[in-house]
């Protein structure tokens, strides 16, 4: 990589890690670093994204066959891979689901079905508490 290169590199890590606690699609990402007056284009920022999955600093989301990949900086942490994710239908939010119940769940699943859940991609899809509320007052 040129030395511009390695500088666009290093504002899409920076990016991404002051965002680690949630998931980003590569449109979304461009679209901070337009915002933080940084120019990238979607081939580099794809090519970044995608040697840093390999590295183990970026994990990769598929949700869905229609919907954009989203990631997340995760720097090798396993963290991610031990729970469930909350998809919002409405407005796309992606959320981590620290809950005992489902690690329960997962369990159970295993101990009783025999099979072994991949939590990290385990997506329960409805509303969020915000789209959720929308809607209600939308009705009413």
């Amino acid at each position: 990589m040129t030395g511009y290169n390695t500088r666009q590199r290093q504002m899409i890590i920076s990016c991404l890690k002051e965002n680690s606690d949630r998931h980003m699609t590569a449109d979304m990402l461009i679209k901070r670093l337009l915002q933080s007056g940084v120019s990238v284009g979607r081939a580099t920022v794809y090519r970044t994204l995608d040697k840093l999955c390999r590295e183990g600093a970026v994990r990769r989301y598929e949700l869905s066959v229609e919907n954009s990949a989203c990631y997340q900086y995760i720097d090798g942490s396993a963290d991610c891979g031990e729970h469930f994710h909350l998809k919002c239908e409405c407005c796309g939010e992606l959320i981590h689901l620290d809950c005992g119940h489902f690690s329960k769940l997962s369990e159970h699943i295993e101990k009783e079905h025999a099979f072994k859940v991949d939590n990290a991609k385990t997506v329960l899809y409805g509303l969020c508490e915000n789209c959720a509320a929308a809607s209600m007052k939308n009705r009413g």
